[in-house]
């Protein structure tokens, strides 16, 4: 055999098993659409974060691990075949990896069933951690909220406690100048006593200076006289 009829052989081949495949995916879809798969969508749509759980989800269908093992021993799994087609054929909708490792493995190396099972254990656990990951976010946020609320209301507090402050500084302000006023009417009363005191003094001073002036007058009249 020459290199053209290998490469025609090999041609063939490839497009027997391509038709295969093919015919297989058309009749798993329409399967699927009879059982209501049109209604159904894959499972980051809606989804928290969904271009980040998009990726998570499609990079499954890149490891042949994720379909041939099975869960774990122990955990429980609720998984029903029927009712996880219509989302199976959304995923492969948009995932021609799961296609083609679907065609790789079913039912070769595993069951149909099987290999959904394995396949959806693992999409779950990714949906279940994305879930978990949004719900912190949404707790973080909601605590920053709280905070806010709280430094808010400390910012309020904080304002009427320098009001209340500024109040008390005014009164005892008021208050001091109402104690400088009394201290200086009663320093002006002092002083104003202290001038009357004074005038009252140098009055009588007056008074006597005149008073000895006139018996010096009157006594140098009796002397004319005489």
């Amino acid at each position: 055999m020459n290199k053209a009829q290998c490469r025609d052989t090999v041609s063939r081949l490839y497009q027997s098993i391509l038709g295969e495949f093919n015919r297989e995916q058309d009749a798993f879809i329409k399967g699927q659409e009879g059982r209501g798969g049109a209604a159904a969508v894959a499972p980051w749509i809606g989804a928290p974060n969904e271009a980040a759980l998009k990726d998570e989800c499609l990079s499954l269908s890149t490891d042949r691990r994720n379909f041939v093992r099975a869960p774990p021993a122990g955990v429980e799994f609720d998984f029903d075949y029927d009712k996880m087609y219509p989302v199976a054929v959304a995923i492969m909708a948009e995932d021609p990896n799961l296609e083609k490792m679907r065609f790789d493995l079913v039912p070769k190396v595993i069951t149909e069933e099987n290999f959904w099972r394995n396949y959806f254990y693992r999409l779950s656990l990714i949906c279940q951690a994305n879930e978990a990951d949004a719900a912190a976010s949404r707790q973080q946020s909601a605590d920053d909220s709280q905070d806010d609320d709280k430094s808010g209301n400390q910012g309020v507090v904080n304002k009427e406690k320098a009001s209340q402050d500024s109040i008390d500084d005014v009164k005892k302000r008021i208050k001091s100048l109402k104690v400088d006023r009394e201290n200086d009417d009663e320093q002006w009363e002092k002083e104003l006593e202290a001038e009357l005191k004074e005038y009252e003094v140098v009055a009588e001073k007056t008074g006597d200076d005149k008073w000895e002036k006139e018996c010096e007058d009157l006594l140098g009249e009796d002397v004319d006289l005489k």
